[in-house]
C-alpha cells in the first residue's frame, strides 16, 4: 500500500495540495464541505482530555504549545498549524494521550464524525489521512530512537530539535521560549531533577548553552551538530 501511494504521490505534493490548513480552509469557508465549528480560547497549563475539549473532536491549533502526555510522560510538542484528535482514528492508545497546553492557546473545534465524513469524500483526504497516520508512526520510531541515547546526547538533541521550531534570535544564539520548563524538558528527555542539572552544568561548561532566567539559550544549533551528538552517542554506546 505504501509502494501504491508513494507511486501515485509523493509526499510533497500531497501535502502542498491538500494539508492542515487547507483542511481547515475547506470546513469553515467552502459551501460544500463547511460544518459547525467553535474557536475557543484555552488557558495555560490546561489538561484537555480531563476538560473533555477532545471528546469525539478535532481541533486545529490556529495559536499555542500543547504537549502531548502517556502516563506521565511528555511524547511531543505541537504548535501553530497542526491537528489535535486526528491519530487516534487508525490508533486507539492514541486516545489515551493526555494534550496539555504550555501556553494561551487558540483552537478550532470541529465534531470529529463531520469532519471524516467529509475527508471520507475526497480523494486528497483519504491520502491526508495516510500521510498523518505514517507521520505518527516516524513520530514514534523518532522517540524510540531518542531514548536508546545516551542521556548528554539526548538532552543536547532534544535541545536542538526544540530550539529549530520553537525557538527565537537572541544575541547569544537561540532562545529556547520559557514555556520549556527546565521541569518538562527533564520529562520529555527521560532524565531524573539530579540527572538534569548535573548534565546542563556540563553543557554549560562546553560552551553549548547558557541558562538565563530559567531559559535555555543555545549557542550552536546547526544540523551538523545535531548528526555529531548522534555519531557520539553510537560510537560511545559501543565503547
Amino acid at each position: 500500500m505504501s509502494t501504491l501511494f508513494a507511486e501515485l504521490y509523493n509526499r510533497e505534493t500531497v501535502e502542498g495540495r491538500f494539508n492542515a490548513n487547507r483542511l481547515l480552509e475547506l470546513l469553515k469557508e467552502d459551501p460544500v464541505y463547511r460544518v459547525a465549528y467553535k474557536k475557543m480560547e484555552i488557558p495555560k497549563n490546561t489538561e484537555l482530555n480531563s476538560t473533555h475539549i477532545l471528546d469525539e473532536h478535532i481541533h486545529f491549533l490556529e495559536k499555542g504549545i500543547v504537549s502531548y502526555e502517556y502516563e506521565d510522560q511528555i511524547i511531543s510538542f505541537s504548535s501553530e498549524g497542526d491537528i489535535l484528535g486526528m491519530n487516534d482514528i487508525f490508533i486507539p492508545k492514541a486516545s489515551k494521550y493526555n494534550v496539555r497546553t504550555i501556553t494561551e492557546t487558540t483552537i478550532y473545534t470541529f465534531s470529529k464524525q463531520d469532519v471524516l465524513n467529509n475527508i471520507f469524500s475526497m480523494q486528497e483526504g483519504w491520502l491526508f489521512l495516510y500521510l498523518n497516520n505514517q507521520n505518527y508512526n516516524t513520530l514514534v520510531a523518532e522517540k524510540y530512537m531518542l531514548m536508546r541515547q545516551i542521556g548528554k546526547t539526548r538532552l543536547k538533541n532534544i535541545l536542538v530539535d526544540i530550539a529549530e521550531k520553537y525557538g527565537y534570535p537572541d544575541d547569544d544564539g537561540i532562545k529556547i521560549p520559557e514555556c520549556f520548563t527546565r521541569k518538562d524538558i527533564a520529562n520529555y528527555a527521560n532524565l531524573s531533577t539530579n540527572s538534569m542539572s548535573q548534565i546542563c552544568k556540563i553543557l554549560e561548561n562546553e560552551n553549548f548553552c547558557v541558562i538565563k532566567s530559567k531559559q535555555f539559550i543555545l549557542l550552536n544549533t546547526n544540523t551538523k551538530n545535531r548528526n555529531a551528538f548522534t555519531n557520539n552517542s553510537v560510537k560511545q554506546r559501543k565503547e
